[in-house]
This record gives structure tokens, C-alpha cells and sequence, in this order.
């Protein structure tokens, strides 16, 4: 297997690959919250053919030196739970993240895991700032909810199809007839590149699904990404100011009418 066309293919292209004194090194095009495009490593083979991938053990200083170190108890909790969602091993000592040894076939899924990790883990920082953003979630779900009218099924962590299942949306709204819609509240940089890794891969698989990111304001991320999402989600409905308009538009994904 030529693991450097699989991982191209898996990505859409949207990265880049270049070898490496260690195996791989790998650029996925998605911005970190430094700006920089986030990367890792494909070490590898050892000597039983196994691959691990992993990034260059800066960015969880990176995430600490923002303020949000790893002594708060409940950080550190959130942290130790992504790292088993994601099946990501840490060194305490180096800062380095990595998976566990993975064959040459399971390298381009365990890449995108390992991608979605690094864009989960920086939510770290965004904590508080997600605790502030409940109400914005809670109204435009309570008002998704009321406008549906029992007409489309409407889950939470809603996960589209099992080949991508570390990408769940935070809403889904799954028509009688149609395909569903997976709905990211951007709330952030990474939630909105979650959504957009998700479309990427869906497209590649061939899954038949609508992703749609919705943000509370105009300015709630960066112009890069929210460029970004409207050029290659479904819809990026703006919440405050219109609320109603927004919640409509997210329901006409799951083709519903609303009057």
C-alpha cells in the first residue's frame, strides 16, 4: 500500500505529505489555534511493520501557556477522556501525543482520528468560553426542536455513519425521506473544522449527509474558517439578530417547509 496516495485520498487532498528522516511528515491544512496548519507524524515501519503517528510535543505546552494547564482537576478530566475517545497516548515528560502501533491499511483512518483529536484537544483553552456559549446552543436547539414539530427525528452527538464515528455532530436531523443533516454549533475555530473534516471525509466515502455549521455571530471565528465553511459546508446560518430565519434555514436542510 502506498501510504502517502491513501492519506492524500482519505484528506481530499487538502494537505500536504512529504518524507522524512522517521517516516512521514503531514500538513492537514487545517489551522490550529496558533494559526500554523496542523501536522504530525507518520513514524514507521518498525521492525513488525507498525506505523504510530504522532505530533511534534508542542502543542499541549502550547494549550498550558494559554492558561489552561492540566492541574485543574476538571481540564484534566476532559483532557483524559478525549485521549481515550480518540485511543491518543500522552508522555507527560516530552508533551508528545501519539496513537498505538497501527498497520500500514489502518494509517489513513487512525490519521483522521488523530487530526480530529488535535482540533478537539484545543477546545481545552475554549472551556469557559464554551460554558458562556451554552445559552446560544440551548436557544437555537430549543427553537430547532419547536419548528421541526415532530417532523424530522433529532438526536444529540449525533454520529452520521459508523466509518466516522470520531466526528459526531452535535445535532443531527434525520428525515423520514432524504439524508441527514449533521449540525455543529461554531462556537469556536475547531468546532467549525470538525464540521468541515467531516464533509471532507463524507464526501470521500461516498455518504450521502448535509453538514451544516451555526454560529452565533458573524465574528464567533475567525475569517479564515468561516470563508473556509462557506465555501464547502451546506449552510453557515448566523443565530443572533434572526434567530428564527437561522433555525429555518437548518431545517430546510432536512427538507422541512417552515411557514
Amino acid at each position: 500500500m502506498d501510504i502517502k496516495q491513501e492519506i492524500c485520498k482519505a484528506f481530499c487532498g487538502a494537505l500536504s505529505v512529504r518524507e522524512v528522516p522517521a517516516g512521514l511528515a503531514v500538513g492537514t491544512g487545517y489551522a490550529g489555534m496558533s494559526g500554523d496548519a496542523i501536522g504530525f507524524y507518520i513514524v514507521g515501519p518498525n521492525t513488525s511493520g507498525k506505523y504510530t503517528i504522532e505530533d511534534n510535543g508542542l502543542l499541549i505546552p502550547a494549550i498550558e501557556s494559554e492558561g489552561a494547564e492540566l492541574t485543574n482537576k476538571t481540564r484534566r478530566e476532559a483532557f483524559n477522556s478525549l485521549l481515550e475517545d480518540y485511543s491518543v497516548q500522552f508522555d507527560d515528560d516530552s508533551g508528545e501525543l501519539k496513537t498505538g502501533p497501527v498497520s500500514s491499511s489502518e494509517v489513513p483512518l487512525a490519521a483522521l482520528r488523530f487530526t480530529a483529536f488535535l482540533l478537539r484537544v484545543q477546545d481545552l483553552v475554549l472551556m469557559s468560553v464554551e460554558r458562556a456559549a451554552s445559552t446560544f446552543k440551548e436557544d437555537a436547539t430549543r427553537l430547532i426542536t419547536e419548528l421541526a414539530s415532530n417532523r424530522v427525528k433529532i438526536e444529540h452527538d449525533f454520529v452520521i455513519h459508523e466509518k466516522l464515528k470520531e466526528f459526531p455532530a452535535d445535532l443531527g436531523l434525520i428525515p423520514r425521506d432524504g439524508q441527514p443533516v449533521a449540525l455543529f454549533f461554531g462556537i469556536s475555530d475547531a468546532k467549525v473544522l470538525e464540521a468541515l473534516l467531516l464533509q471532507s471525509y463524507a464526501a470521500n466515502q461516498g455518504i450521502p449527509c448535509s453538514v451544516v455549521a451555526m454560529l452565533e455571530t458573524e465574528s464567533a471565528i475567525s475569517k479564515k474558517t468561516r470563508q473556509r465553511a462557506h465555501n464547502h459546508l451546506d449552510t453557515v446560518p448566523y443565530f443572533r439578530e434572526d434567530e428564527r430565519a437561522a433555525c429555518v434555514r437548518v431545517l430546510k436542510e432536512a427538507g422541512l417547509t417552515v411557514q
